[in-house]
Formats: structure tokens, C-alpha cells, sequence
């Protein structure tokens, strides 16, 4: 019996880095957010808006994002997140620019706003608990097409200074 209890606890302690990489985490606490944020390997600075809403400021491919929070009950328990950036005004930038690269793109959307500055969003819902993986996981989906929204821009603009 006494064998039977070692093995299964050498079992449990080789097992543990493997479980505490798929963790369990409550994404509707900003604090959880930004901590993972840093262990992944991103900035996170806990900052809020005017209104005293949280959010985090980061950055991903040498730009600056943010996650936003929406629906807190303070300053805590969000429901729903963004991660999101900007861009300042281009006369490139119109409505047709944006239909062009959300037709095409599932989960990285554009916008541009009053101002003519485009906005880029990816939303998620913070109900329920999510692991460590799928959390990593959407920070490597943003990145990557960050970058890819980068390159479209960069197409548009060399083909509009070729005409």
C-alpha cells in the first residue's frame, strides 16, 4: 500500500507544471488579466479611464494595445474584456477600407471612428473561467493579426501612392 502512495504522489508531483500551465483563471478581475498578461511575457500597467474604469495598457509588435473592461461592478468582476488599438487618422482610412479587411477577417475588427482614427478590437466574454492556454492562446490570435492589419495597411498604401 505504502508503494501505492508513493507512486501516486511522484505521479501527482510530475503532473503538476503541466496543470498549473492550463490553470483555471477568472478573467473578469483586471488584476488577473494584467498578472497574466506579465507571465506570458507582456507589459501590463493597471491604469483607469476618466470615468475610473479599469483597463490595461500593453503592447504587442512594438505598438501599444489596451484591455478594456465592460459591465464591472466597480472596478471588478467584468463580464466582457476587449484588447484594442488605434490608429491615427489617414485619408486612407474610410468606410470601404474597413468593410475591405473585416470582410476577410473573423476575429480582429476595424472601425473608423468620428475623428477618421481606426480602431481595431478583438471582444471576449469573461463568464465562467478560462485556462491559461486559451488565454495565451488570443494574445497570440491579437498579435498575429495586428500584424496582419499592419501588412493590409501597408498594401493599401503602397497601392493608392502607385495609381
Amino acid at each position: 500500500m505504502r508503494r501505492v502512495v508513493i507512486a501516486f504522489s511522484a505521479a501527482c508531483l510530475l503532473a503538476a507544471p503541466a496543470w498549473a500551465a492550463d490553470r483555471l483563471l477568472d478573467l473578469r478581475q483586471p488584476e488577473v488579466v494584467a498578472q497574466t498578461l506579465r507571465e506570458a511575457g507582456y507589459k501590463a500597467e493597471m491604469k483607469a479611464n476618466s470615468k475610473g474604469e479599469p483597463y490595461v495598457l500593453s503592447s504587442a509588435n512594438g505598438s501599444a494595445f489596451t484591455v478594456e473592461f465592460y459591465g464591472c461592478s466597480g472596478v471588478k468582476d467584468c463580464p466582457s474584456y476587449q484588447f484594442r488599438s488605434w490608429y491615427k487618422a489617414d485619408p486612407l482610412f474610410t468606410a470601404g477600407f474597413a468593410n475591405d479587411w473585416n470582410w476577410e477577417n473573423r476575429f480582429l475588427k476595424i472601425a473608423i471612428d468620428a475623428d477618421g482614427d481606426l480602431n481595431e478590437y478583438m471582444d471576449f466574454s469573461a463568464i465562467g473561467k478560462t485556462t491559461y492556454a486559451n488565454f495565451v492562446d488570443s494574445l497570440d490570435w491579437y498579435e498575429t493579426m495586428d500584424a496582419d492589419l499592419t501588412r493590409f495597411i501597408e498594401e493599401r498604401r503602397k497601392a493608392v501612392a502607385g495609381k
